[in-house]
């Protein structure tokens, strides 16, 4: 259970396997003996490809307290579906990449602890579904701390590279898990004649103030939030505009009521183009 762990611990990911972690992370974490977990996309390093890593170079990791894991084998899009493919055909492809991701990791370094990225942080119920039916926890790229209320078959993070950069890392290291018990709708699925999604969350109670609880969308600023009871337990936000092809998202946060760190969710959403590709 994860809230066996101390306060603010800290799990360390990198996704895609690039040669960056290791010259520029590996020496620091090394240094100051943290561990961390690569999520590994194996084809770009079995053909050596200039900005990947190589197996080598990942051994000297996992030898230095570093986890594998597993991020698909060619990071396509898991959402899309082939021209003509049923659903069977479509979750068996997904789970066959699955095993053999893992075998080839497995085969490499000796490593398989059933943990997976979602490439893009793109999933639906029915790839969640069978990814907790093949025993894998999964991560998703929706930001917010990791609560015992959390979806492990989607597990948020928080970015850190690039615009995401470390001016807000005490903010996040800080942050809570919002305790949201429930969410409509599950999927992150949006369709051409609800582009402007409802979200309707219930929250457990907790050290947060309600009232202060705000809720933003990718581009577009502040959402009205509207309670759905008189406890303030069940709340209702919908974007403000048509949300883009691609993916954004909704994130909520409310300040303890000590006012020193912020409980935070947040909700991926994903419009497909019109013919069901996803943006890279």
């Amino acid at each position: 259970m994860l809230n066996s762990y101390p306060e603010r611990t800290v799990a360390i990911t990198f996704d895609d396997a690039y040669l960056s972690i290791y010259t520029n992370a590996f020496p620091i974490l090394r240094e100051q003996g943290f561990p961390f977990t690569i999520f590994v996309t194996p084809t770009p390093v079995d053909k050596n490809y200039q900005k990947f890593l190589s197996w080598e170079q990942l051994l000297e990791m996992t030898e230095a307290g570093a986890t594998l894991a597993n991020h698909t084998m060619n990071h396509a899009h898991s959402v899309e579906r082939l021209p003509g493919e049923t659903k069977t055909q479509w979750l068996s492809r997904f789970s066959e990449d699955l095993e053999t991701t893992e075998a080839r990791i497995q085969e490499k370094t000796g490593h398989s602890v059933k943990m997976f990225a979602w490439t893009f942080g793109e999933t639906t119920p029915e790839l969640r579904a069978k990814l907790d039916e093949m025993g894998y926890v999964g991560f998703g790229q929706q930001s917010g701390a990791a609560s015992d209320y959390s979806d492990f078959t989607r597990l948020p993070r928080f970015p850190m590279a690039g615009r995401y950069g470390v001016n807000d890392f005490a903010i996040k290291v800080n942050s809570k898990a919002l305790p949201v018990t429930s969410q409509s709708p599950d999927s992150s699925l949006i369709t051409r004649d609800n582009l402007k999604p409802e979200l309707e969350l219930t929250l457990a109670e907790g050290d947060y103030q309600k009232k202060q609880l705000r809720c933003y969308a990718s581009g577009q600023g502040e959402l009205k939030v509207t309670w759905l009871n008189e406890e303030m337990t069940r709340l209702r936000i919908q974007a403000n505009k048509p949300l883009p092809v691609g993916r954004t998202r909704y994130n909520c946060t409310a300040p303890s009521n000590n006012g020193q760190h912020y409980y935070w969710y947040s909700h991926a959403w994903l419009r497909l183009t019109d013919d069901g590709k996803a943006l890279d």
